[in-house]
């Protein structure tokens, strides 16, 4: 069983470092493969985890999907989903999928921001919270009828730029 923070500990690295490979081959046996086309997130279903990761060398066309060089991706953030609880039994602030939001907020304190409303392009409404821990950030994504997690994101705050708090 891992901690969230034995995952973050490899923020910044390379996806194709021998160090952070051999960790994830010994960790996951389901990861997808990297394919920026697609998505910055590699995937364990398995474990409910996405891995995501920032590539500012990589050098693609959206519209034509025609990657022209792989760049370097690097290590920023990830999700917890609630089957994640498989492999990761120390969650952020001690928390539990099973929390309520008001349970959240009694063990972090007040979030360092709120953000609530409808995305349209989802069709839903939408509520998150954002923590602060030093340089590592940490949003809370809730079921906005149900007031519970959804998941559970964290992030190097330095790294995640188009996250960053």
């Amino acid at each position: 069983m891992l901690s969230y923070k034995d995952l973050s500990k490899h923020f910044g690295l390379s996806l194709f470092d021998k160090d952070f490979q051999f960790f994830l081959k010994n960790t996951f046996s389901d990861l997808t493969k990297y394919n920026l086309i697609d998505s910055n997130y590699i995937t364990s279903v398995n474990n409910g985890i996405e891995l995501g990761f920032k590539n500012k060398d990589a050098v693609y066309d959206d519209d034509d999907n025609i990657l022209f060089e792989k760049g370097n991706p690097i290590f920023s953030h990830f999700n917890l989903f609630p089957k994640s609880v498989s492999l990761i039994n120390d969650l952020p602030f001690h928390s539990n999928f099973t929390d309520k939001r008001f349970e959240i907020i009694n063990k972090a304190g007040s979030p360092f921001q709120t953000k609530e409303g409808y995305k349209s392009f989802l069709n839903k409404n939408f509520l998150v919270d954002h923590y602060k821990l030093d340089n590592i950030a940490i949003t809370f994504d809730y079921d906005v009828e149900k007031k519970t997690i959804n998941f559970i994101q964290v992030r190097d705050n330095n790294l995640a730029e188009h996250l960053k708090l």
